[in-house]
């Protein structure tokens, strides 16, 4: 019963150990980031045009836009075979605001869990943390920061 109860008590903080607190944005990527965010040198209003192109360029359909603030979000594009090119695929939609002169990129998978900076080389959530920093650094930018929420 005792080496139960030490063990539970183990379990506890080996997990809360395992999650990171938030990070402010950094030029390096970080364990657990799951924002991408670019610096641009260009109006606000014409970014969020030139980001709907951009996303349409990459594969992506925009489903949803919003002038106040200017967001825009993705519909959900399948990718895949992630394992040995045979089985398994995943499907992620991407959202992006543009405030003053940077863009902030996040995505979601199908499954609902958020992309990030973690898992194995083949995971899902992995594949589709490096798939958004593509997407995010093929847009014309400055500066890039990744942070953790």
């Amino acid at each position: 019963m005792r080496a139960i109860g030490i063990t539970l008590i183990a379990i506890t903080i080996i997990s809360c150990a395992s999650s990171l607190p938030p990070a402010e944005p950094a030029p390096q990527m970080m364990d657990q980031a799951d924002r991408v965010i670019l610096t641009i040198d260009e109006n606000p209003n014409i970014a969020y045009r030139n980001l709907q192109k951009h996303f349409g360029n990459k594969g992506f359909t925009v489903i949803r836009s919003n002038q106040k603030p200017l967001t825009l979000e993705t519909k959900y594009r399948t990718f895949g075979p992630l394992m040995f090119g045979v089985w398994g695929s995943y499907s992620m939609k991407i959202t992006a605001s543009v405030k003053d002169s940077s863009i902030h990129f996040h995505a979601q998978l199908g499954s609902g869990t958020q992309v990030e900076n973690s898992g194995g080389k083949n995971s899902p959530v992995k594949s589709g943390w490096n798939k958004l920093v593509e997407v995010a650094k093929e847009y014309p930018h400055q500066q890039i920061y990744y942070s953790r929420n």
